[in-house]
């Protein structure tokens, strides 16, 4: 029973009858009601605060199994979070290391161009080999992230569930290079598209060629040296390659970090 309900119910006890009640008003006694209830204060007060002590931690243990609850909810999902983040770098970074190493050979093939224009009398160079590096060059090996579960995290406002800052700042930046390295494979794709592209299907046979014998000057392209259109071409495909090749290894570094990150925190 409260002590509320305990106390209304003494004091109802101890009212007078109310048959009675002209008798004491015509012998000029007060009512007892006020005196009753100080009297009851009195003796009850240790029960009273002991039920409100017990309100109070009723209370406190509900709320503090609500927040346990809710923080043991919220370590699991950023478990979740972290192994799915963890899955997503590691597809990543083998696309990296594909575009990485693709991008090398376009490069070397790139810089073999240049030297025979930069040099014709002293390289020797087939046209199938002039043939194949211009095929070369014109790949576009493309870096593709991985970015669903960052995506997830953004849009569904559970970043707060990463409580590592380090961590935290990692993704973003890898994230952002990420996005940096998409536009400018963008860039890359239209100026292919529309500038190298329509020049070297036009003047070279993108095909492999036999009956040619190695180790000869070739002289079927006329005199490359000289065409200023094929060199800026390749100019162009190199040096928009060593820009993106660039920007593959800072995000293969930062990927490593945020790697290291992600298994430091599934360890914990």
């Amino acid at each position: 029973m409260s002590w509320l309900r305990l106390m209304e119910q003494i004091i109802k006890q101890n009212e007078p009858d109310p048959v009675d009640a002209p008798a004491a008003e015509v012998n000029n006694k007060p009512p007892l009601k006020k005196n009753k209830v100080l009297s009851l204060i009195k003796e009850m007060w240790p029960a009273y605060l002991i039920e409100v002590l017990v309100i109070i931690l009723g209370i406190s243990i509900t709320l503090a199994v609500e927040k346990w609850r809710d923080n043991s909810k919220e370590e699991k999902l950023e478990k979740i979070y972290e192994k799915n983040l963890f899955t997503d770098v590691e597809t990543d970074r083998k696309s990296l290391d594909f575009a990485i190493k693709s991008t090398q050979r376009i490069l070397d093939q790139g810089n073999e161009l240049l030297n025979y224009v930069n040099n014709p009398k002293g390289i020797i160079i087939t046209s199938n080999q002039i043939n194949a590096d211009v095929q070369h060059i014109l790949g576009r090996p493309k870096f593709t992230s991985s970015d669903a579960t960052f995506s997830d995290l953004k849009s569904s406002g559970n970043l707060h569930l990463l409580k590592d800052i380090q961590l935290k700042n990692s993704l973003f930046a890898y994230y952002g290079y990420a996005q940096n390295i998409k536009e400018l494979q963008e860039a890359e794709q239209l100026a292919t598209i529309n500038i190298s592209g329509p020049y070297f299907i036009k003047s070279f046979a993108l095909e492999d060629t036999v009956n040619e014998q190695a180790n000869t000057r070739t002289n079927s392209f006329g005199d490359l040296s000289k065409n200023t259109e094929f060199r800026n071409n390749v100019l162009l495909r190199v040096d928009n390659r060593k820009e993106l090749l660039a920007l593959y290894q800072i995000a293969d570094s930062v990927s490593a970090q945020l790697r290291n990150a992600l298994l430091a925190n599934a360890n914990d």
